[in-house]
């Protein structure tokens, strides 16, 4: 089962072949992944790992995603930067 939405409002859903692209066009690939294990062993080359704080029961069906947090200090600071936001769930 997929966590990933199909639409979330101001976001573009891409493939990973259109994530390359935008990262070989200058964008920023961020790997969310909540446990560190995954971005050791399935993150994307040249992506930044930005971590997820989230409660020990977060796969629950009913878990509400905003109640996540995340450490954006590796974000950059250009907004202009296109950004590709994955998770393991994605790989």
């Amino acid at each position: 089962m997929s966590l990933t939405p199909e639409t979330l409002e101001g976001v573009v859903v891409v493939s990973p072949p259109e994530a390359l692209k935008i990262q070989s066009e200058g964008g920023m690939l961020i790997a969310a992944f909540t446990h560190m294990t995954d971005w050791c062993m399935r993150r994307a080359s040249g992506s930044v790992h930005i971590t997820m704080d989230v409660p020990k029961d977060h796969k629950r069906p009913d878990f509400d995603l905003a109640q996540a947090e995340f450490d954006v200090e590796a974000l950059p600071k250009d907004k202009d930067i296109p950004l590709v936001f994955y998770c393991a769930d994605n790989l």
